[in-house]
């Protein structure tokens, strides 16, 4: 169950919903000979603040069945991630910018998770929401494919829970595939996007459909 929560948290996803904006400018730039580096200048976030829902299905060592999930997320780049799961399951991961995770379970209590793996991913996914260029041209090695981009990680306490990462776009959604260790990966489908001039904890509530304690626990000062 731990195993499958921290996958679970992984998929905010998360990592490339600010990558939105990336796919056109990466191809575009690949098909002129740039660098990783102009790639990533060409990358802008639309705003600091946003919403939107996620499908997901991972595919774990052990289990015969994909196990599948859906919810919603919120990101205030000055704040951290909320990644919420509606089902199967009912838990809200909040990813504070200073590098605290909590679980806020169904029945309102609130779990502080600690650890190296923990630490590392809550930083990991602030910055590429935050579209942090140094950070990313530091921890990846970022290439145009065929249908988009691929960040592939740079160094190995990374490459412990992440292999490499695809993003493409259509008008509609985001498709993200993160590959861990051996067949293990991770699809998401992000869409329902919507960017905003910021985010107040009665937004959070009515956009995202937690409770409003676990919107508080993001937006706290």
């Amino acid at each position: 169950m731990i195993r499958a929560s921290i996958n679970t948290i992984l998929s905010p996803a998360i990592i490339g919903l600010l990558l939105i904006g990336l796919h056109s400018a990466c191809v575009k730039a690949a098909e002129n000979g740039a660098t990783a580096t102009a790639l990533l200048q060409n990358y802008l976030p639309e705003s600091c603040y946003q919403t939107g829902r996620y499908q997901q299905e991972k595919n774990l060592a052990g289990l015969t069945k994909l196990l599948q999930t859906q919810g919603s997320f919120a990101f205030a780049c000055d704040k951290g991630l909320l990644w919420h799961t509606a089902a199967p399951l009912n838990e809200t991961l909040v990813y504070r910018l200073q590098g605290t995770t909590q679980l806020i379970k169904a029945d309102g209590s609130i779990q502080k998770l600690s650890g190296t793996l923990q630490r590392h991913l809550g930083q990991m996914l602030n910055h590429l929401l935050g579209g942090d260029s140094v950070y990313l041209e530091k921890n990846f090695v970022i290439t145009a494919t065929e249908s988009g981009i691929r960040l592939t990680p740079r160094k190995k306490r990374m490459e412990k829970f992440l292999r490499a990462i695809d993003i493409a776009r259509t008008d509609a959604d985001v498709s993200i595939r993160m590959q861990h260790q051996g067949e293990e990966y991770t699809a998401i489908r992000v869409y329902e996007l919507q960017t905003l001039p910021a985010l107040t904890a009665n937004q959070c509530t009515q956009l995202t459909g937690v409770a409003a304690s676990a919107c508080q626990q993001l937006l706290a000062p």
